[in-house]
């Protein structure tokens, strides 16, 4: 009997870690949403914050720079910029720039009325502490630069509790930007077409 529930356990643990990743990593969008899962369950968890500080740090940052790129991907097609398009950059303070330039022309361009002060505030805050800590994707990942300086100082500190209320207002603004595109100018539902939408932009910018 017990070796039979110890043969039924091990197939339920195997099962639960058989990953169909190739199914699970289809575009920046679905990495970005693993790297939020990964920052919130580390944030939540009961042990020791400097026993996993920097990869759930990492986890934060890097879920920003995916979800960053992929936005600026989505709206470049109706914007009428070309801004950090395809560009292979880690800063996120010119991706953030470069999100705020898309979605700003494209809200303008397809008279998008949405209040969404509050969060692109949280949000531009939230880059602006990150980019002091690690702007490079750097000090999260390695215990020192390429010149052999330690990345962090003895005394060094991070507030995670503040930067945490940022990230949650900011998630709001970069996870849900397209859905509100798409439902303001009828994609979502079907009313109107990519192809559509992209010419009505290119006239009304003509």
């Amino acid at each position: 009997m017990r070796v039979e529930l110890e043969m039924t356990n091990n197939r339920r643990e195997q099962s639960r870690r058989y990953s169909h990743i190739g199914i699970s990593s289809n575009s920046n969008f679905t990495y970005a949403m693993q790297y939020q899962r990964s920052y919130e369950i580390l944030y939540k968890s009961d042990a020791p914050v400097d026993t996993i500080a920097l990869p759930m740090l990492y986890s934060m940052r890097h879920y920003l720079e995916l979800v960053l790129k992929f936005n600026i991907e989505y709206f470049h097609e109706f914007s009428g910029s070309r801004n950090m398009v395809g560009k292979s950059v880690h800063t996120l303070s010119s991706l953030s720039n470069a999100f705020k330039e898309h979605w700003s022309r494209t809200k303008k361009a397809f008279n998008i009325t949405v209040d969404d002060k509050k969060f692109m505030v949280s949000f531009l805050e939230l880059v602006n502490e990150l980019e002091k800590i690690d702007d490079y994707a750097i000090s999260f990942r390695y215990s020192h630069d390429r010149e052999q300086n330690k990345n962090f100082d003895w005394l060094d500190t991070i507030d995670i509790y503040k930067l945490n209320g940022l990230f949650e207002e900011t998630k709001i603004l970069l996870d849900y930007s397209i859905d509100v595109f798409e439902d303001c100018t009828g994609l979502m539902n079907g009313d109107i077409t990519k192809e559509e939408l992209i010419n009505q932009s290119s006239c009304q910018s003509a």
